[in-house]
């Protein structure tokens, strides 16, 4: 298996991880509460750890692509910009310009 296969595993990983926390977040939320209305400490709560989780995916996929863009010789800090303002959008949006860049070449 090559490194953009496994990359690309990862990522469909970290997704498909992504949903099933959401759903299983609102399951248990529907369980524990009911029908009843969920207080707005917990609401808030939860949001901070989504914002938490979520900053956290950022930073690894900054750090990510700063190592990768190093390696292949590009500018680490504008890649490390993309992974940490977009995310695994931006190691995708990485992986797709190493692909077309590789295809491309005469």
């Amino acid at each position: 298996m090559t490194r953009h296969e496994k990359l690309i595993l990862l990522l469909v990983a970290l997704v498909v991880l992504g949903w099933a926390a959401s759903f299983g977040k609102e399951l248990a939320l529907a369980s524990y509460y009911g029908s009843a209305p969920i207080p707005n400490t917990d609401k808030a709560l939860l949001a901070k750890l989504n914002t938490l989780l979520y900053s956290l995916v950022n930073v690894g996929a900054a750090i990510w692509l700063g190592i990768e863009a190093r390696a292949a010789a590009l500018k680490a800090w504008v890649w490390a910009l993309f992974g940490l303002f977009f995310g695994l959008w931006g190691v995708g949006l990485f992986y797709l310009v190493q692909l077309y860049t590789r295809q491309h070449k005469t």
